[in-house]
């Protein structure tokens, strides 16, 4: 049995842990939406990315340290998953193919076990496509062709 001062104090407790974790939902988003921008904008000016702040920034919307848990670890998913957490990412652009390809380097994916990478990715986006999961639009500029998510 709690006395009133206690109870007070777990109270205040509880609400701040509350609010805490309703700004690290906040934060995690906001993360969340600025990698790809920072992605793409480094693309268009011709740098790449800050490889380690974008790696940092992507355990912190994952919740994840370095070898920490909290989400499936790259190499433990298969292709069609990868590419399916590829395009639950805040995108900016569609992805082509090949975009597609870097996106599951960047996050881990064991490319290495193919001999030829692109087939398998290719046959993946073509599946994603007929089953609804994504669409297939005009690449930037209307050069190629581009995959973003269904909505």
């Amino acid at each position: 049995m709690m006395d009133e001062t206690t109870r007070n104090m777990y109270e205040a407790a509880r609400e701040k842990l509350a609010a805490l974790v309703k700004q690290e939902e906040e934060l995690r988003q906001q993360i969340s939406d600025w990698i790809p921008v920072v992605e793409q904008l480094a693309r268009i000016y011709g740098e790449n990315a800050d490889s380690e702040l974008i790696s940092r920034a992507s355990q912190a919307v994952s919740g994840t340290q370095a070898g920490g848990a909290g989400s499936i670890p790259a190499d433990e998913m298969g292709l069609t998953e990868a590419i399916r957490w590829v395009f639950r990412q805040p995108l900016l652009f569609p992805l082509t193919p090949t975009q597609v390809r870097d996106r599951l380097a960047e996050m881990g994916y064991d490319l290495s076990k193919y001999a030829h990478v692109m087939p398998p990715i290719h046959n993946t986006l073509k599946r994603m496509k007929e089953a609804g999961e994504i669409r297939e639009v005009a690449g930037v500029g209307g050069i190629g062709r581009a995959f973003e998510r269904a909505t």
